[in-house]
């Protein structure tokens, strides 16, 4: 149980790096997409236990700077 919740952090933390370091204007937008919702069904499988409150913030980061870099490249 303990490897399958560690591999679920890392693997939206992935899929949020590759977005974050996305170079290609024309791929930033789907990966931007793939990235929230990583990020919002890792909120949800964290909600259902005991909270880890180190992951719930970077969650919480993570999503505010998904939507900061949305918007900017909406403006693009």
């Amino acid at each position: 149980m303990e490897v399958s919740l560690a591999s679920n952090q890392s693997e939206w933390k992935q899929v949020y790096q590759d977005a974050l370091f996305e170079m290609d204007q024309a791929r930033l937008g789907p990966k931007l997409e793939a990235a929230l919702r990583a990020v919002d069904d890792r909120f949800f499988e964290v909600r259902s236990k005991p909270p880890n409150r180190r992951e719930l913030r970077e969650l919480e980061d993570a999503k505010r700077t998904i939507v900061f870099l949305s918007k900017g490249e909406l403006e693009n």
